[in-house]
């Protein structure tokens, strides 16, 4: 997922896609928080670094929001700071909006996946989710 939201940004930066069509930078937002979430998930249940006894739906949420979303507050304070934007100053609330939503509703939907697929795993092997 990563590789990917890299090499769209690369593609959209060098070819412009970001200012010629309209929705590519937020399409970018929500695959990198598909990622940033797929990845929190994976760190705290999967990686072996923690021992949560607890797979819950809200656990899930609450990894997979509060990671993606400390990523991309900073990386909106980075571009803030730093004058990395690429925006005028009238549109700078709607676009950074724009970012946060839809990094968070990629984080959603890949904690709702990561969820389903550990319910599965869970049925599969016979165990309890509690």
């Amino acid at each position: 997922m990563l590789a990917v939201t890299m090499t769209l940004n690369f593609i959209a930066t060098v070819y412009h896609l970001y200012w010629s069509i309209y929705e590519f930078d937020s399409a970018v937002h929500f695959l990198g928080g598909m990622g940033a979430s797929l990845f929190f998930l994976w760190f705290y249940f999967f990686s072996g670094a923690f021992s949560p006894q607890k797979r819950s739906l809200p656990k899930f949420l609450l990894i997979s929001i509060l990671g993606t979303m400390a990523i991309s507050f900073s990386w909106e304070i980075y571009e803030l700071v730093f004058k990395k934007t690429m925006v005028r100053k009238i549109d700078y609330p709607y676009d950074t909006a724009m970012d946060l939503i839809m990094t968070f509703f990629g984080a959603i939907t890949a904690c709702f996946y990561g969820y389903l697929k550990e319910l599965k795993k869970a049925d599969f092997y016979g165990q309890s989710q509690n």
